[in-house]
C-alpha cells in the first residue's frame, strides 16, 4: 500500500476529515454519548424502544394468530362437510323424484315385494351359496361320470325312517347323515 498523501490510506483520512468538516459547516450537532455506532450503523434508543415493542408485540399476537389459522382451517373442513352433505341431500332429492314416476313403482315392486300381475308366473332361485362363496369358488362342471360313495336310494329310505320313528329333536339328527351311527 501507499503512504503517500494521494495513497490508499491518505484517501481514507482525506475522505473523513472531509465528512467532518462538512458537518462542521453545516452546523449539524456533535453525536451524542447516547449513540452508539456499530460499523457504520447508528444505534440509538430510540431505534431500541421500537424493536423490543415490535418484538413483544409479535409474542403477543402470536398466540391469536395461531387461534386465527386454526379456525381458518376449521371453518374449511366445515364447508367441506357442508357441501358434501349438500350433495348428498340432492341425491336423496333425486331418489324421492323417481318415486313419482309410476313405471319406477312397478320395477320396485316387481324386484322388492315379487308382485306380479293376474296370469304371470313368478319364478325365484335361491341362491345356497353363502355370501363367502362366489361363482368363480364353484367347481367347474364336467362332462365326466363320477361315482358315487354310496347308494343314494338307501340314504333317502333311511332318512325318512330316521326322521319319522326317532325322539331325537333336529339339532341332534342334524349332526351326523342318516347312515352313520348315533
Amino acid at each position: 500500500m501507499d503512504d503517500r498523501p494521494g495513497g490508499i490510506r491518505g484517501l481514507g483520512r482525506a475522505l473523513a476529515s472531509t465528512a467532518s468538516a462538512r458537518a462542521e459547516r453545516r452546523g449539524a450537532e456533535p453525536r451524542r454519548a447516547a449513540d452508539a455506532q456499530v460499523g457504520r450503523l447508528r444505534v440509538s434508543w430510540t431505534l431500541l424502544v421500537v424493536a423490543g415493542l415490535v418484538v413483544v408485540g409479535a409474542f403477543t399476537l402470536a398466540p391469536s394468530v395461531g387461534l386465527l389459522l386454526e379456525q381458518r382451517r376449521t371453518i374449511a373442513d366445515l364447508q367441506a362437510q357442508v357441501a358434501q352433505q349438500e350433495q348428498s341431500v340432492d341425491d336423496l332429492g333425486d331418489e324421492v323424484a323417481q318415486w313419482d314416476d309410476p313405471a319406477y313403482i312397478e320395477a320396485q315392486a316387481r324386484d322388492r315385494l315379487f308382485y306380479v300381475y293376474p296370469g304371470e308366473t313368478a319364478y325365484v332361485v335361491i341362491d345356497d351359496r353363502g355370501p363367502a362363496e362366489s361363482a368363480e369358488d364353484a367347481q367347474a362342471f364336467t362332462t365326466d361320470l363320477v361315482g358315487s360313495e354310496g347308494d343314494w336310494v338307501q340314504a333317502g329310505i333311511a332318512s325318512v325312517v330316521l326322521a319319522g320313528l326317532t325322539e331325537a329333536d333336529a339339532d341332534t339328527l342334524g349332526a351326523g347323515t342318516p347312515l352313520e351311527p348315533r
